[in-house]
C-alpha cells in the first residue's frame, strides 16, 4: 500500500511539474517539418503569437526547370529569448501538411546550416537573421510558390508560447530549360562537412556539361580561389578543395558550360567535423574488460570496507553434544542389555556360545569367555 501510494506521489508531481505551455526554448534542431508539425511547432494559433520581426526575401521571379536557384532571407527587429535562437520554415504551401518543398516539385541542394532540411534554427545576431537555401527548381513548367515563415522565443514570454511570423507566397516562373543547358544531375547534393584535415575529392554529377570550373573561399572571405577539377567519366567530376581545420566552414561555386550557354551556381558551403573514433573490436573488448575490472575491485573495496570489525569468536559446542550423547547412550545401555540376553538361549550342544533366535546368529557366551562355568 505504502509503495501505491509513493508511485501515485510521483506521477502527481511529474503531472504538476509539467508546463502548460509548449514552447521549446531550447529549440528541436534542424528536420524535415510540416508547418503545423502536429502541433507541437505551434502552428496553433491558441499555442502562439503574432511576431513583430520584418521578413524579408530574396528569389529570382523565374527559373528554369530542373536548374539551381538561391533564396536568401533575412529577418530583422527581431524580439528573441535569451538564447536568441529562431527557427526558420521553407516551405511549399501552409496547409498544414504536405508542406515540404520537395512535396510541389523543390529539391534542397542545401539548407543555411549545411544540410537538407526545410526547417534550421540559428541564433540571431543584434536582432537579426540572413540565410539562403540553394533549391534545384521542379520539373514542372508553370508557376510555383514558396513560403517562409519564422518562430522564436521572447525575453518577456510569460505564457511561454511562440511567436509566428510568415510571408506571403513568393511567386517562381518555372520555364522550360533550353536545350543542351548545363546543370546538376537531378538526386545530387552537397556533402555537409568533411573530417578535421581531410582533403578527399569531391564528386559532382552534372548534365549538359563539357566543362566545369570551381571556385572556393573560406566562410566570411570575398576572394575566390579557383580548385582543381578533373572530369573521371561523362558527366562526373572530381573537385580537389583545401582541407579545414576547426570549426571552419568551406565555400565553393560551380560553373558549368556547354557551347554559348554558362550556368554559375549558388554558393555552396560545406563544415568541418572532428575525427571519428577509430578503433578496432580488440582494443573496444580490451577496454570493457579493464573496466569490468574496474568495477569489481570497486566491489571488492566496497566489501572490505563496510565488513564488520575485529574478528569473532567461534563458539564450538562439540564437546556439549559429545557429553550429551555419552550420557544418554548410558542411561538407556542397562535397559537395553537386559532385554538383549534374556532373549538368548543356552546350547547342550554347543557350550559356550549363545543363540540368538532373532537375528539367526550364535553369540559367545560372556559368562564362560570371561572365566566363569565352563
Amino acid at each position: 500500500m505504502k509503495s501505491r501510494i509513493i508511485a501515485l506521489s510521483a506521477i502527481l508531481v511529474l503531472l504538476l511539474a509539467t508546463s502548460s505551455g509548449v514552447a521549446n526554448p531550447g529549440g528541436k534542431g534542424d528536420s524535415n517539418r510540416d508547418y503545423t508539425c502536429g502541433g507541437s511547432c505551434h502552428g496553433d494559433p491558441s499555442l502562439s503569437s503574432t511576431s513583430t520581426a520584418i521578413i524579408d526575401v530574396e528569389m529570382s521571379s523565374t527559373a528554369y526547370s530542373s536548374t539551381t536557384t538561391e533564396i536568401s532571407v533575412s529577418i530583422s527587429d527581431l524580439d528573441t529569448s535569451d538564447n536568441g535562437l529562431v527557427g526558420i520554415f521553407l516551405l511549399g504551401s501552409k496547409n498544414g501538411n504536405d508542406d515540404h518543398p520537395e512535396d510541389h516539385g523543390w529539391t534542397i541542394i542545401q539548407d543555411p546550416n549545411g544540410g537538407l532540411s526545410n526547417y534550421v534554427e540559428v541564433v540571431s545576431s543584434d536582432n537579426q537573421v540572413t540565410v539562403s537555401w540553394v533549391l534545384l527548381a521542379p520539373n514542372d513548367i508553370g508557376t510555383k510558390e514558396i513560403y517562409v515563415s519564422i518562430h522564436h522565443g521572447s525575453y518577456y514570454n510569460h505564457n511561454n508560447k511562440a511567436f509566428i511570423g510568415e510571408t506571403e507566397g513568393i511567386t517562381v516562373n518555372i520555364e522550360p530549360i533550353p536545350e543542351n543547358y548545363p546543370t546538376l544531375a537531378e538526386g545530387w547534393t552537397s556533402p555537409e562537412e568533411r573530417i578535421s584535415g581531410d582533403s578527399s575529392i569531391i564528386k559532382i554529377r552534372t548534365v549538359n556539361t563539357e566543362s566545369l570550373m570551381v571556385y572556393w573561399r573560406l566562410s566570411g572571405e570575398t576572394r575566390s580561389h579557383e580548385a582543381t577539377v578533373e572530369m573521371v567519366a561523362d558527366q562526373e567530376w572530381e573537385v580537389s578543395l583545401p582541407a579545414t581545420l576547426g570549426d571552419t566552414r568551406i565555400e565553393y561555386q560551380m560553373v558549368a558550360s556547354m557551347g554559348d550557354f554558362s550556368n554559375s551556381m549558388p554558393w555552396l558551403s560545406m563544415g568541418t567535423s572532428e575525427p571519428y573514433f577509430d578503433g578496432t573490436s580488440l582494443g573496444a573488448n580490451l577496454q570493457s574488460i579493464a573496466f569490468a575490472l574496474i568495477i569489481l575491485g570497486f566491489m571488492v573495496s566496497l566489501q572490505s570496507w563496510f565488513a564488520p570489525r575485529g574478528v569473532k569468536k567461534i563458539i564450538d559446542n562439540t564437546a556439549e553434544v559429545e557429553k550429551s550423547m555419552i550420557g544418554n547412550n548410558e542411561s538407556s545401555a542397562p535397559e537395553l542389555d537386559d532385554k538383549y540376553w534374556s532373549r538368548l538361549i543356552k546350547s547342550e550342544e554347543n557350550p559356550g556360545w549363545l543363540w540368538d533366535p532373532i537375528e539367526n546368529e550364535w553369540v559367545a557366551d560372556p559368562v564362560v569367555s570371561s572365566g566363569g562355568d565352563e
